[in-house]
């Protein structure tokens, strides 16, 4: 079965994505954390909406106690990528300090916008914090001042006031502000409740606009998750008739996003796992032999996509860190890069997997040709989590990329970079030990699994979520076996955690917040009946490392 690629990554994955949920529902709890957001919009207008804008950033967005009654919401932007009807790409890593108009669009960014929010929840107008720049920006391009407030405003980044006490069935009722159209009214109805989050239907309406969403709350302080929110609206006063769709994820939740903005891929990956399992060697046993391509590991090595600890010395020199001219042509980007070394054990089955190392990212500092971190270039990390493939690179223009430095640095300040410095938590796998049980049996050594039997030659591996704070944990594999105990050959399907839903329009579909809380699942099938099953355990540990990636010609 030809799966996209994206799900061998999010098979390594699995565990990382609850992880980020429990660091983050704790620093919720502070009015005061910042948080990162990844925010992509996009407004299409003209006939049949055939004139699209899109808007792709990460912002920073903090909560603080304001002078007056309430609290005050700052938005910073950290990074973004427009793309306007008719094609055309601007970055605003590009804005030059050195151009008039840019080095005041920079003056404004660098303190951000900022909006009052009262006790009642109301938040008001997104305004410059810093107005002396905005008056100044305003005075020498009134129209370079209204496209910033207008591309940077986030819309949905604004906290929801949840009552004292929450319950699925409530509705809490708001307005949002989305520029240049004005306010609407939202109404949110609860659908689950959680003890650090509250998940919503969100219906939108006002003068000439019509649209719905969904939203995730972190009951702390009422910051959203996720949301996922589609405004339409009739032409009126010279606007255009126009859609314009919002998802948004806070990004400390490491929410798997890769399906997450588009109906058409979520719907047929359901229906084409569905498809599968009604079809042999899944639904019956496959006359052709031929059928059963999975091959186990050897008993006691690694499963192919898996990373030992051995390996990561093995990575250093095989960073790198490049210089890339912009596509403007009048700047540069940074990029990094990482080959793995390690070969394949020729027994790790038949590579079906590619390898992933994955890593937990806590710090990033640029280094000077001593090797000391160069004064006045802080790093903001936007992806906590890093997924290193047998070749790897991203670049300073790409949402992947994990880190940004800061808007407008100076470019002789930037030329003194010779390295880039990642502090991270590494992933590594070792196996532990095997445990032999029936389908319907629970380990004794790992809980977090359940064991399905739907037929004499079928079984179901179910695997929940584990969190990076324990720093170690179990993670298992199931190998069937034959009533002498030998390895059956069989067919294994490992199925993306997605939540059920037949949606046609992006807000019906469900949040990635929402999918991952759900289990791995892999379903396994064999040409002769399973008699047992082996649980092959792997304990996985988070390995503090310094990976150093020296800038290279």
């Amino acid at each position: 079965m030809d799966f996209p690629r994206w799900l061998y990554a999010l098979t390594v994955a699995v565990m990382a994505m609850i992880t980020g949920a429990a660091s983050a529902a704790t620093a919720g709890s502070n009015p005061a954390a910042p948080s990162v957001y990844y925010v992509r919009q996009t407004v299409s207008s003209g006939p049949d909406a055939g004139d699209e804008q899109t808007l792709s950033g990460y912002y920073e967005a903090t909560l603080q106690p304001a002078s007056r009654a309430g609290t005050q919401l700052l938005l910073a932007p950290i990074w973004s990528h427009q793309v306007d009807a008719a094609g055309h790409a601007n970055y605003l890593i590009d804005l030059d300090p050195n151009e008039a108009i840019e080095a005041a669009q920079l003056a404004v960014l660098g303190h951000g916008f900022s909006a009052a929010v009262t006790r009642s929840g109301d938040t008001g107008a997104l305004r410059a914090t810093n107005q002396g720049a905005w008056t100044a920006l305003s005075r020498a391009s009134p129209e370079a001042a209204n496209a910033l407030l207008y591309l940077h405003q986030a819309p949905g980044l604004r906290p929801v006031q949840l009552p004292a006490s929450v319950a699925v069935g409530d509705v809490v009722a708001g307005t949002l502000r989305i520029e240049p159209r004005g306010s609407v009214e939202t109404k949110l109805q609860v659908i689950e409740v959680t003890p650090d989050a509250v998940l919503m239907e969100m219906s939108v309406a006002g003068p000439g606009a019509q649209g719905d969403g969904r939203l995730v709350v972190a009951r702390g302080d009422g910051m959203p998750i996720e949301l996922r929110m589609e405004v339409r609206y009739a032409a009126s006063k010279g606007q255009p008739a126009a859609v314009r769709r919002v998802h948004l994820a806070d990004t400390a939740y490491d929410s798997m996003l890769q399906m997450s903005d588009d109906v058409d891929s979520y719907v047929s990956y359901a229906e084409q796992v569905s498809q599968t399992l009604q079809r042999a060697p899944f639904s019956a046993v496959a006359p052709d032999p031929s059928a059963y391509t999975h091959r186990a590991a050897v008993l006691g090595e690694l499963e192919d996509y898996m990373v030992g600890a051995a390996s990561l010395p093995t990575l250093m020199p095989y960073m790198g860190a490049f210089w890339f001219p912009a596509e403007s042509g009048t700047g540069r980007w940074l990029a990094i890069g990482a080959r793995s070394s390690v070969e394949r054990a020729s027994s790790a089955g038949q590579g079906q997997h590619e390898r992933i190392l994955m890593s937990r990212l806590h710090r990033v500092a640029m280094l000077d040709a001593d090797g000391a971190e160069i004064a006045g270039l802080p790093t903001k990390r936007v992806t906590p989590t890093l997924f290193f493939p047998e070749k790897y690179a991203a670049t300073q223009n790409e949402v992947s990329f994990p880190f940004h430095l800061p808007l407008g640095a100076p470019r002789d300040v930037l030329g003194r970079i010779e390295a880039v410095r990642m502090s991270v938590d590494a992933e590594v796998y070792a196996f532990e030990t095997t445990e032999i049980l029936q389908p319907g049996e629970r380990s004794a050594l790992n809980p977090d699994i359940t064991l399905l039997r739907p037929a004499a030659h079928r079984a179901t591996l179910l695997q929940g979520r584990q969190s990076w704070r324990a720093k170690t944990g179990l993670y298992s594999v199931v190998v069937p076996l034959d009533e002498d105990g030998t390895v059956l050959p069989s067919e294994q399907m490992t199925i993306a955690p997605l939540k059920p839903a037949q949606p046609t329009r992006l807000a019906q579909m469900p949040l990635a917040w929402e999918n991952g809380r759900l289990p791995m699942r892999t379903e396994i099938a064999t040409a002769r009946p399973i008699a047992a099953l082996q649980v092959r355990h792997y304990r996985w540990s988070s390995v503090p490392t310094t990976w150093t990636f020296p800038m290279r010609e």
